[in-house]
């Protein structure tokens, strides 16, 4: 499309029409044999760019849109509420991702309804640490200030439902930052708290602040506390930017906003906004906000956000140095070699947790943010190592636990019937905690068939990939058994098994290895040959040689 000005300077009332013209007339490939499979039945899109509507409907073999009308009963209205952010969206500076979400349970009228909301990041607070254990989240979890921000902290993927929208604050008036940063450093410290007691036992904190260029400084002691605005401290254990004054005030006034934690280039914490910039509202009120993931236009931009994102990444292995990301689904139905009572994954955990210096568990946000009724929200994650001493999270969100509190979780999540997944993520410890990962941080998963989020992409065929059946194990299928009755298809999570020929088939190298296909064939025609006796060993060995999760010397 030929655009005199360029995107930059279009004013908003065109940038929406190309933003509907770009998804509406987007060529959809009818006779595909993928898009026939994920409309199987009919789909009906509403789409409102900032007040300019349109809609689209998706049937097995036909699609059709149009421009200026609504649909009376879609499955899914798409509102894109943000004009600078479909800018960014058309120019390319901006990538459509779908990991930053958030949910309003309830409308205005106070029905319960299935509203998701993508986000984007805005950053928000800069911090400066003096040492180099980027141990930032800690101590602002030892600021009373923040104990509300913290409360965010571990969610910045799945977590929490997002608040509502916040009341309006009016402009910033000239001198309101100074006055309301003079009443939180006056009023926000209570030294007899029993809690700033103890997060502040034996020990001196010292933070720096500039909100917007006014300075100050507070010294957080057991039993004491000092403050002086209009100065810094030369030695100051953490320092804190905020540069607009916007955010700033919302923050000073403590108005609820949703915060999320990520990591700068240099491995400096940053404290974000999550801004509301799309609304999903669907249909059914069990219909999951991945179910999007079906629409061409929507594919289309996360497959070029998984370009840029693959870009940024070389990019930071060669800043950074490489570091690999590694982990299976690990099998809940193999025994254990010799040991026929132990199974897999219980083995493999227990390897890990009785080494481990520091263990984390906290509940699944997968399964919080899904509302899920099939399995508990509470065996969710665990994380283990040095890497996670620098984690905070909200007490009903997650704790430090003992061994035998950590086993007692992996038994109680395997017995529910949950997908093990354990290795090495760095974006699920640095994009997803705000944690910078030396190596020293291990990411251990209980994955449910209804949210977890690699499931459903799995599902709407995003990952067309991956490492397959665990190294040293291969799925089998006994033909003379199979029947090919299809029970299997329908208890694959990852929506891969299908019949060929009449005989239950998968891609080896796609499948992830779940086994949940074993128990349930009625005739005991699907199997996993153990090519090697020491797989679980060399994927233990492997593991270790990429994150280390036993006591540091430092």
């Amino acid at each position: 499309m030929n655009i005199e000005e360029s995107l930059s300077e279009l004013p908003e009332n065109k940038l929406k029409k190309i933003m509907l013209k770009k998804i509406l007339e987007q060529e959809v490939d009818t006779s595909d044999e993928e898009y026939q499979k994920r409309f199987e039945e009919t789909y009906k899109v509403n789409l409102d760019i900032d007040g300019l509507k349109g809609y689209q409907i998706f049937e097995q073999t036909k699609y059709t849109y149009k421009y200026g009308e609504h649909l009376e009963d879609p499955d899914v209205t798409i509102t894109f509420r943000d004009m600078e952010y479909v800018r960014g969206l058309l120019q390319g500076e901006i990538v459509f991702r779908m990991g930053h979400w958030g949910r309003i349970e309830w409308g205005g009228d106070n029905k319960k309804r299935n509203v998701w909301h993508m986000n984007r990041k805005d950053n928000f607070i800069f911090t400066r640490t003096r040492t180099n254990e980027r141990n930032a989240q800690v101590l602002l979890a030892k600021i009373p200030f923040f104990d509300p921000i913290v409360r965010n902290f571990g969610t910045s993927r799945q977590g929490r439902p997002l608040r509502k929208e916040a009341r309006p604050i009016g402009p910033v008036e000239k001198g309101e930052i100074e006055s309301l940063m003079k009443k939180m450093l006056s009023e926000s410290v209570d030294v007899n708290d029993e809690l700033y007691q103890k997060n502040l036992k034996d020990q001196i904190l010292k933070v720096n602040w500039d909100i917007d260029g006014n300075k100050s400084y507070q010294i957080f002691e057991e039993t004491s506390y000092n403050y002086e605005f209009g100065k810094y401290i030369e030695d100051a254990d953490l320092t804190l930017v905020i540069k607009n004054p916007d955010y700033a005030k919302r923050f000073l006034l403590e108005v609820s906003i949703n915060y999320a934690p990520i990591l700068d280039d240099d491995n400096n914490l940053i404290i974000c906004i999550k801004t509301p910039v799309v609304r999903l509202q669907f249909k059914k009120p069990d219909e999951h906000r991945w179910a999007i993931v079906k629409l061409p236009f929507v594919r289309t931009m996360m497959k070029n956000a998984a370009l840029k994102q693959d870009a940024e990444k070389e990019e930071i292995k060669k800043r950074k140095g490489k570091r690999e990301d590694y982990g299976y689904y690990i099998p809940v139905n193999l025994p254990m070699g010799e040991v026929e009572n132990v199974v897999v994954p219980y083995k493999v955990f227990e390897h890990f947790i009785n080494k481990a210096s520091n263990i984390i568990l906290r509940t699944c946000p997968c399964r919080e943010r899904g509302d899920c009724k099939n399995h508990s929200k509470k065996y969710g994650c665990i994380y283990m190592g040095a890497d996670t001493k620098n984690l905070a999270l909200a007490p009903d969100h997650g704790y430090v636990a003992t061994k035998d509190q950590a086993l007692e979780h992996v038994r109680n999540a395997i017995a529910d019937g949950l997908v093990p997944l354990l290795g090495r993520g760095v974006d699920e410890a640095e994009d997803g905690q705000g944690v910078m990962d030396t190596g020293k941080f291990l990411s251990c998963c209980f994955c449910c068939e209804c949210c977890c989020a690699i499931v459903k992409l799995r599902q709407y065929d995003m990952i067309p990939g991956g490492r397959g059946f665990m190294e040293g194990t291969k799925i089998k299928v006994d033909l003379e058994k199979c029947v090919g009755c299809e029970t299997c298809i329908e208890t694959c999570p990852f929506n891969l098994r299908k019949v060929v020929d009449g005989k239950s088939f998968v891609d080896p190298n796609r499948c992830l290895g779940c086994g949940r296909c074993i128990t349930v064939c009625p005739n005991g025609a699907i199997s996993v040959d153990i090519e090697d006796p020491d797989y679980i060993e060399k994927f233990i060995a492997k593991v270790e040689s990429l994150v280390d999760v036993t006591e540091q010397t430092n």
